[in-house]
């Protein structure tokens, strides 16, 4: 509810004032006990002892039931004990008690229209400006309460006596605008506006107030007529420069609505989003140069909102993937993606999408020991989560910490609820802790759990990784071309990494025979493929006494992958090398 302190302020002092005339008066009626009860109760009311105070004037009316100051007292009392409807009824009491203070009719006016009697507070406000006809505040609060009790001819009435009062000053003919366009007058409403525009060709209030007029009768054209006007005699206008970048943007005048968009980042007066959404467009066009000058305003009056720093870190990363970029500008753009994304974390930690976000980052780089510092920091703030634990293992299993990692997997699986690619995922980071560990068995076990989830997403690879494990081990040999084989059943077409594995497992196995059947119906175009297709032929052949043919495939392997130290030895040694 709306009250006026300043009223309230001086009500209090009025208050204060009539003990002290009874007082000094020799005539008066009151007792000493009254006026004792009365001063108490403001001492009282004052101190925030409402209760109180409102025993000791409620003594005061027990005495004096018509004194006007004891019940206005009682109100401002109540009212700030949140008892509105005592505090009102004790109002209009000391108003009929008292008509000539306008100090009680200003509070009973305000009440009035606080509780939605608008029509009743219009008219006492009216009533106010004859006492304090210079008081503008009544005026605009008379217009606007009668106003909304759809009172417009006495709205209007009051504005006439206002410009009377002031002169035909632009607040009362935009107010007569309002009043028009609300009455459905909308020719009157358009032609005051006309002719206050003609008047002051360059106020911005008057152009703002053509513009949302227009627009709010569906007149686009002379809207934007007039919004180009007031951006011109206003460039600040940041919502302004806006709507003329989504116009000139939905009128496919991309340039236009760059310079626009920019401009509205420039003004330093639109909202965070609004300045977001205008840098998104000049992503858009690529506009480098207003992108960065953008960047760098934003980062200056946002540097306290992380939703702008996360964006910004957005884009230096999206920017960092683009074809062309030199290797040196994607890894600046990189730390600079980074450093936006921590400033942002920095400001509210509890941003688990750019936790997430650089946990990916560092993931997909390879950046195991930034992976691990993330990972340990993210399941700290958010304990629930299962993929930062995932990505946590996967760290600490790359830097050779297997028995932290086992611990982050069996956490992940304990946050772990209803997400079976997930699931498989861990267990599978399970299997690699005891694999590394030397716990073939365990680690063979957690991977086959994993498995026979049978999630499609994780199947493959896990299927690669642990027939991979149990060929660097030398261990259930058989059993890792059995899921091998498995795997390749669900592939089409079937993946060269895995038939070369399997290649792989029957060189070990010494069945080389079956290893060159296989390499032999192998087909690909990548050159590190081929390569390793022919390099295994040569192997299993030199393995059978066929040097000759062996080494001529060693040739043909080396010709595609040139840097390869294995072939170049075994060509030179003119057999099969480890």
């Amino acid at each position: 509810m709306r009250y006026n302190l300043f009223f309230i302020l001086i009500l209090l002092l009025c208050a204060c004032k009539e003990p002290r005339l009874i007082i000094d008066n020799d005539n008066s009626q009151k007792s000493k006990a009254f006026i004792t009860a009365f001063h108490e109760g403001l001492r009282l009311k004052i101190q925030g002892n409402y209760f109180k105070a409102i025993e000791r004037f409620e003594l005061c009316l027990q005495e004096e039931p018509l004194d006007d100051a004891s019940h206005f007292a009682m109100a401002q009392t109540f009212l700030l004990m949140g008892d509105l409807a005592q505090a009102e009824t004790h109002t209009i009491s000391a108003v009929e008690l008292d008509k000539d203070n306008v100090f009680y009719q200003v509070e009973l006016a305000y009440m009035l229209r606080n509780k939605g009697a608008f029509e009743e507070a219009g008219s006492l406000f009216d009533a106010i400006i004859s006492s304090r006809p210079r008081e503008i505040e009544y005026y605009l609060l008379a217009i606007d309460s009668y106003r909304k009790a759809k009172n417009y001819k006495a709205a209007i009435g009051v504005v006439d006596r206002l410009e009377t009062l002031k002169g035909n000053v632009i607040e009362s003919a935009l107010r007569r605008h309002s009043i028009y366009v609300e009455m459905g007058k909308l020719k009157e409403a358009e032609k005051g506006l006309l002719q206050l525009h003609a008047q002051s060709p360059k106020n911005p209030m008057i152009l703002a107030t053509l513009v949302d007029f227009y627009f709010q009768q569906g007149l686009e054209n002379k809207g934007i007529q007039n919004l180009k006007l007031l951006v011109e005699v206003d460039p600040q206008n940041g919502i302004g420069n806006l709507m003329l970048g989504e116009y000139a943007y939905q009128q496919g005048k991309s340039e236009i609505a760059s310079k626009y968009f920019y401009q509205a980042i420039q003004s330093l007066n639109i909202s965070a989003n609004e300045s977001l959404n205008a840098l998104e467009y000049l992503v858009f066009v690529n506009d480098t140069l207003k992108i960065n000058n953008s960047i760098e305003i934003l980062e200056d009056i946002f540097m306290d909102n992380d939703t702008v720093l996360s964006a910004i870190g957005d884009y230096y990363f999206q920017h960092s993937v683009k074809a062309g970029i030199s290797e040196s500008l994607r890894n600046r753009e990189l730390n600079m993606g980074i450093d936006k994304y921590n400033k942002a974390l920095e400001l509210n930690p509890n941003r688990y999408d750019l936790w997430q976000k650089l946990l990916y980052f560092y993931y997909d780089n390879k950046r195991w020991e930034a992976l691990r510092i993330s990972a340990q920091k993210t399941v700290r703030i958010f304990p629930l989560k299962p993929e930062p634990f995932y990505l946590g293992a996967v760290a600490l299993n790359q830097l050779n910490e297997y028995t932290l990692a086992e611990s982050f997997a069996r956490q992940g699986l304990m946050a772990l609820v209803d997400d079976r690619i997930l699931e498989s995922d861990l267990l599978g980071q399970l299997g690699e802790s005891f694999f590394n560990t030397g716990d073939l068995k365990q680690g063979m076990v957690y991977y086959l759990q994993a498995i026979e989830l049978g999630e499609k997403a994780t199947r493959d690879y896990l299927s690669f990784n642990l027939s991979l494990r149990l060929y660097e081990n030398k261990h259930e040999l058989n059993e890792a071309i059995k899921i091998l084989d498995d795997a390749l059943l669900n592939q089409n077409p079937k993946q060269l990494t895995f038939e070369l594995l399997k290649a792989d497992l029957f060189f070990v196995q010494e069945r080389y025979n079956e290893a060159l059947e296989l390499l032999s119906v192998l087909e690909s175009e990548d050159a590190f493929l081929k390569s390793g297709v022919f390099e295994r032929q040569g192997d299993a052949l030199s393995m059978l006494k066929n040097n000759i043919k062996a080494v001529i495939l060693w040739e043909k392997a080396l010709e595609l992958n040139k840097g390869s130290a294995s072939l170049k030895k075994k060509i030179k040694k003119g057999q099969y090398v480890e």
